[in-house]
């Protein structure tokens, strides 16, 4: 059997970007690997010889912001206050949202994602760190609403069609500016 002639490298890119642009409209679920094939002209073996399965190529789409989020939340945990880890948490997730804006838009509301970043422990003990700084030192109620609004805001806004034609810096300014106001009371 002869070997796909695209490098390796080359090839994986290929088919994430493929596949984000099939799970922005179908869904993680609603997508094959075959679909994936499909879409680049090439054999389902091909897409095999890259990946092995699809939760491993949904966890290739993610890898980049899940990077980026190691780093802003080991940057924020070295802060030496509480509230200038929440700042630096604030404008990590802020900046991270505007990043990755097709791929959260993509993944976010997918119930097959939830369950593959679920099932990775070490994914998810990120998440509860970023969590934990959102929150911050007083971890009341009216904290943990606060950091729960923005979370959830800030993943709303990245995908929200009506705010598509916003630019990156207008969007992040504004995204500040809200975070601000509701995780540390200024505006």
């Amino acid at each position: 059997m002869a070997r796909p002639s695209t490098p390796r490298g080359q090839g994986r890119t290929r088919v994430t970007v493929a596949a984000l642009e099939l799970f922005a409209r179908r869904g993680v679920s609603g997508t094959s690997l075959q679909d994936i094939a499909d879409h680049l002209g090439v054999t389902k073996a091909a897409v095999y010889y890259q990946f092995r399965s699809k939760e491993e190529i949904v966890l290739a789409v993610v890898e980049d912001a899940f990077a980026d989020l190691r780093g802003f939340v080991e940057e924020a945990e070295a802060e030496p206050t509480g509230r200038a880890a929440t700042e630096r948490a604030l404008v990590g997730l802020v900046d991270l949202m505007i990043a990755h804006r097709q791929a959260i838009a993509a993944l976010i509301l997918d119930p097959e994602v939830g369950r593959i970043l679920e099932s990775h422990p070490d994914l998810m003990a990120l998440t509860d760190r970023l969590h934990a700084l959102l929150v911050g030192p007083r971890s009341g109620l009216s904290r943990r609403v606060a950091a729960s609004v923005v979370g959830s805001g800030l993943a709303h806004a990245g995908m929200d069609p009506d705010l598509a034609d916003v630019s990156d810096a207008d969007l992040r300014r504004e995204l500040l500016a809200v975070g601000r106001a509701v995780l540390l009371g200024q505006g």
